[in-house]
């Protein structure tokens, strides 16, 4: 070998040496932001997620639960987090869609990159089981009558949002009364302190299978609830459902966003979450891609025109 060859063929090896070798995603444990308390739908959802990605991913991911401002506290943390996959959102309707339109946050939808959606859940309106509404036309007259009370989870919510559409369409009024999640409002309901509430599955499912709450309409009729109508049989126009998904912080790298979209297509193929989803009363609503993220924009948009009304 001559000199020249030499000299190369160490500048190369030199080179190798003091450049580190670039760690596959991932390498160290993931923690998944839930901007919500513990019980309720998107931390259970999150959570069954979270236990099947660990056995695909073979490293920790950790659900955290970051309550405050209606979600925003967990999410703005998410939104200013070091975009390396190593810090991910549950997000869903209320905080990435809702709140910044009707609330002062710092973020909006485009603060993050979003990488599945999991699940949908139909948002309830729910009784106490002994309350003298007995159905919807019912509580629609009780509510024009006297100054009933509805449990929802913060002013800028979905819930709340949501909530706030139907009883304009329905020609009523309430006064809301916000708690940190749905499963502290069904609580609060099942206490008797509430009136009313609006919640989904996760929450208000074990009320409803004790004999505690009584369900009065909902999104999407179904045969789980094959004697309650859906709101569209009510004459309600609109879609009441929530959701729950996995974002990350803005400009995370593609390559990491692949792999989340891989090992979570694994994941939610697992019969084992198929059942447990359902059991939480949550349906499996698996999406990614392009298509998905234009009909998020769509929404969003949606939400920003509704935001701009209710100000005027």
């Amino acid at each position: 070998m001559t000199l020249l060859k030499l000299l190369a063929a160490g500048t190369t090896a030199l080179t190798m040496l003091a450049t580190p070798a670039l760690a596959e995603y991932p390498e160290k444990p993931i923690k998944v932001i839930v901007p919500w308390g513990a019980g309720g739908d998107s931390d259970l959802t999150t959570r069954v997620w979270a236990d099947a990605m660990e056995e695909v991913l073979g490293v920790p991911v950790a659900v955290i639960n970051k309550v405050g401002g209606t979600g925003v506290v967990g999410t703005t943390e998410v939104a200013n987090a070091k975009p390396d996959g190593y810090t991910l959102l549950n997000a869903g309707l209320s905080n990435v869609q809702v709140t910044p339109n009707f609330a002062q946050v710092p973020y909006d939808f485009n603060s993050f990159t979003p990488i599945v959606k999991l699940s949908s859940v139909p948002l309830g309106l729910l009784v106490k089981a002994d309350s003298p509404y007995q159905d919807f036309a019912g509580f629609v007259a009780g509510a024009k009558e006297h100054t009933l009370t509805q449990g929802s989870w913060g002013a800028a919510s979905s819930g709340t949002i949501l909530a706030s559409i139907i009883a304009d369409q329905a020609d009523y009024q309430v006064n809301y009364v916000h708690a940190n999640t749905t499963a502290e409002s069904m609580v609060s309901l099942i206490g008797g302190h509430i009136d009313s509430a609006v919640s989904f599955p996760p929450a208000f499912e074990p009320h409803l299978k004790s004999g505690a709450a009584r369900l009065l309409a909902v999104n999407t009729a179904s045969d789980a609830y094959p004697e309650v109508p859906s709101f569209a049989d009510l004459g309600i126009r609109g879609d009441f459902e929530g959701w729950s998904g996995i974002f990350a912080p803005k400009d995370v790298p593609q390559e990491v966003v692949d792999t989340l979209i891989e090992a979570s297509t694994k994941a939610m193929q697992d019969p084992k979450v198929i059942e447990a989803f359902g059991n939480i009363g949550a349906t499996v609503d698996f999406r990614h891609g392009q298509e998905w993220v234009d009909d998020m924009r769509q929404t969003y948009g949606i939400m920003t025109d509704a935001a701009a009304k209710m100000s005027d």
